[in-house]
């Protein structure tokens, strides 16, 4: 008997992570199926394997998942999922994702570099042949190459990494104001807050702390919304120059 019902729990988890959810609706969104012509999208309608989903121009979504897996996507964003909605395809665009500890764990795939974590919060990005950025909020996320064995590296919480859509070497990651993204992301904002929002503060706090002890030195450098070019603001100003004393001559 014991048996007989761990099987069917197991059989059961497997048909719920074959859906999932549409949570939240803003503007236009399509669902994209083989079998149909694309058709907008309401709050409520179930996504499958197979399935797309494709927002436009000032356009966002949610979808969440039976393990309570939360994916957000941006404006002007394609995503396909497969292996039981599992694995994501990101074609273009933006998505914010956050993986409850414990859940049965979520793939990303967009060109050459795949995201995979049992257990994180974090916002991928991509733009056509230009540019991939992953950034980790919280837990860590596992970035490989599809096509290269042995190539991956762990993003760790308030790391990004920004390299081409074609890379054939992951780059190391650099570090990011986890708190100013946080402010600032529409995905973040325009949404209830997320269940792990005090993860996401933790690690907030950790920043802080390595800022008060002299280990990070804010740049001042920032990345405003798409895109990968770096901007200097609030610069330090340079002090004048001393004036020079007079010698008589």
């Amino acid at each position: 008997m014991l048996v007989c019902l761990l099987l069917t729990a197991t059989c059961l988890n497997a048909a719920q992570l074959k859906e999932t959810r549409v949570t939240q609706v803003v503007n236009d969104i399509k669902l994209l199926s083989p079998q149909a012509a694309p058709r907008p999208v309401a709050a409520s309608d179930s996504v499958r394997d197979g399935h797309a989903i494709r927002t436009g121009a000032a356009s966002r979504s949610e979808l969440t998942f039976t393990d309570q897996t939360i994916v957000r996507l941006g404006a002007k964003t394609l995503v396909s999922f497969s292996e039981g909605t599992r694995t994501m395809d990101l074609g273009e665009g933006a998505i914010l994702f956050q993986i409850p500890k414990g859940a049965a764990g979520a793939k990303i795939k967009t060109a050459a570099i795949t995201a995979a974590s049992t257990g994180a919060t974090g916002i991928i990005e991509r733009h056509a042949q230009f540019y991939v950025k992953v950034l980790v909020l919280e837990g860590t996320v596992r970035c490989y190459l599809a096509n290269q064995i042995g190539e991956s590296l762990l993003v760790q919480p308030g790391q990004i990494l920004i390299t081409k859509p074609d890379v054939t070497a992951l780059p190391d990651p650099a570090h990011f104001d986890i708190a100013r993204a946080m402010r600032t992301c529409l995905l973040v904002r325009e949404f209830q807050p997320l269940p792990s929002q005090r993860l996401i503060e933790s690690e907030e706090q950790k920043q802080l702390n390595l800022i008060a002890k002299g280990t990070y030195i804010p740049s001042n450098l920032v990345i405003f919304g798409r895109g990968t070019l770096v901007s200097l603001v609030n610069p330090t100003p340079t002090p004048p120059p001393k004036p020079q004393a007079k010698t008589g001559n």
